[in-house]
């Protein structure tokens, strides 16, 4: 997994620069040596009145390119649920069920539909930017230079928290069970082991991740049968009532929406499937269907495991007073501690390892690609050989987590905000890439024709961004505050390195 991100990332700003300095002519079949110098390019306007042009999936390889396509739909599908943790709303239930009223299903169904037309936009700008798999790329080639910059720097603001947010949800999962030892210790036992492969270099091997991947499934079935019997067999405090998913004396669209912004942290990070484009054998179509799979198998899987513990529970009465660790506590009720223990701890190695080491590594290559095209220091440039990594950029983002986790544990915040914190750089992305696909498509190349290019290049992208935007202010005051000062830093940063240090900017 890690290597498979490090091919993606690295030249991702080169191949898109490349691309966009080739000149427009029409699509021809060539040979790959010619077919570099012709790829087919649509011109279109920039804000600036400049031109720029329009990658298309002919320009999906170079001559040299070590990418082989190789990877079918079923490959990316496997790869993203690796990365996205089918057990993650164990970590954040309690939350959400006290957030939502009690309907944290409803929570997850809401924080699909958010992602569902955010897939679609992904899978547009896919379509059109084969080379690419980043946001910020997106934005830049269609609003300019500084609003892409901004992009990258709210997907910074979301990876940079993401390391220290995944040790502290481990770290609260094993507490469950050895109350005696201090969070903040836990923490930095996670953080350590994650910190020591990074540093030597050791790639997490596919099959381990696979058989992650299905020690997880393992987990959520036994859940669900333990789940199912308990209801089955306790009918005087437990039902499988559709109040369970929605029930209107208790339904407040504020409250729902703060479970919302809570909920979509398991959906955030689908995107990564498209930095598989330039691998993938059906570059064009490939990686959105993969990633249209994976969210509705997410859904399902995050909206039953949902619906068989609100089953069990109802009225939340049996983690009353202990949010973060209510979905054990559920588990628990259900079949006894043996249960506690497998999804607390199956929860803890998902998150504080297995996904820990991946985000670490992608956040590293993330920085790189920002240095290298001169968003961050020149010292995230530089690529070890002995590790094949940005190290520095590793051990950057290690310190990074060192500091967030004390700032985090001493200030008070509890979990539910840092993820809500993270989520607000996301939803952020998220609906700049709806926006981004209204303008690029509907706009600038003026594909309005028929009834799916309304669809797919207006409605869908607009409902898109409306809800990604309703989210994303239902984070709570703190995630918000933390949120609009990260963007204020962003933009003083973008003019000092433009204005005062005359730097370039390359986003691809």
């Amino acid at each position: 997994m890690t290597e498979t991100i490090k091919k993606e990332q690295v030249p991702a700003a080169a191949a898109s620069a490349a691309a966009a300095a080739a000149p427009a002519t029409k699509a021809v079949s060539l040979s790959p040596a010619d077919q570099v110098a012709h790829d087919a390019r649509v011109s279109m306007p920039e804000n600036n009145g400049d031109t720029v042009t329009k990658p298309t999936v002919a320009t999906k390889q170079k001559v040299g390119s070590s990418f082989k396509a190789t990877l079918t739909v079923k490959d990316m599908v496997v790869w993203g649920l690796i990365t996205m943790v089918p057990i993650s709303p164990m970590a954040v239930y309690g939350g959400v069920f006290a957030d939502s009223g009690g309907m944290p299903t409803l929570a997850f169904l809401i924080g699909f539909v958010a992602v569902l037309f955010s897939v679609f936009s992904f899978g547009i700008m896919i379509q059109h930017f084969p080379s690419s798999g980043s946001i910020f790329t997106y934005v830049s080639h269609v609003f300019g230079k500084m609003p892409g910059f901004i992009a990258g720097w709210l997907m910074l603001l979301q990876y940079l928290v993401s390391p220290a947010m995944v040790y502290l949800i481990a770290a609260i999962a094993i507490h469950s069970m050895v109350p005696d030892v201090p969070i903040l210790v836990l923490c930095f036992g996670f953080l350590a082991i994650v910190a020591i492969v990074s540093l030597i270099g050791m790639k997490t091997a596919m099959v381990v991740n696979k058989v992650a991947l299905v020690a997880q499934l393992v987990i959520l079935a036994l859940f669900v049968i333990c789940g199912v019997v308990f209801v089955v067999q306790h009918p005087e405090s437990a039902n499988f009532s559709p109040a369970n998913i929605f029930n209107p004396g208790k339904f407040e669209l504020g409250g729902t929406m703060s479970a919302v912004s809570l909920a979509v942290m398991s959906y955030v990070g689908f995107g990564a499937i498209a930095t598989l484009t330039q691998e993938a054998k059906d570059p064009k179509h490939g990686p959105s269907r993969a990633m249209m799979v994976m969210a509705i198998l997410l859904c399902v899987l995050y909206v039953l495991q949902c619906f068989i513990a609100t089953c069990i529970d109802p009225s939340g009465a049996a983690f009353a007073g202990n949010t973060d660790n209510a979905f054990y506590v559920v588990a628990k009720v259900a079949a006894g501690p043996w249960l506690m223990v497998v999804c607390a701890v199956g929860v803890a190695l998902a998150q504080g390892v297995f996904t820990a080491i991946a985000q670490q590594n992608s956040i590293a290559f993330v920085m790189f690609t920002m240095a290298k095209g001169g968003c961050l220091p020149k010292f995230m440039a530089k690529m070890d050989k002995r590790t094949n990594s940005p190290l520095n950029a590793v051990i950057f983002i290690i310190c990074l987590s060192v500091v967030l986790t004390l700032i985090f544990q001493f200030s008070g915040i509890d979990m539910n905000t840092v993820v809500k914190i993270s989520n607000f750089g996301a939803l952020s992305t998220y609906t700049l890439l709806n926006l981004a696909v209204i303008v690029f498509c509907w706009v600038q190349l003026k594909e309005r024709t028929g009834a799916k290019a309304v669809f797919m290049h207006l409605v869908f992208p607009a409902l898109g961004a409306l809800v990604c935007f309703a989210i994303m202010l239902s984070v709570g005051t703190v995630a918000l505050v933390v949120g609009i000062i990260f963007i204020v830093i962003g933009i003083i940063y973008y003019l000092v390195l433009t204005k005062v240090m005359k730097r370039q900017i390359n986003l691809g």
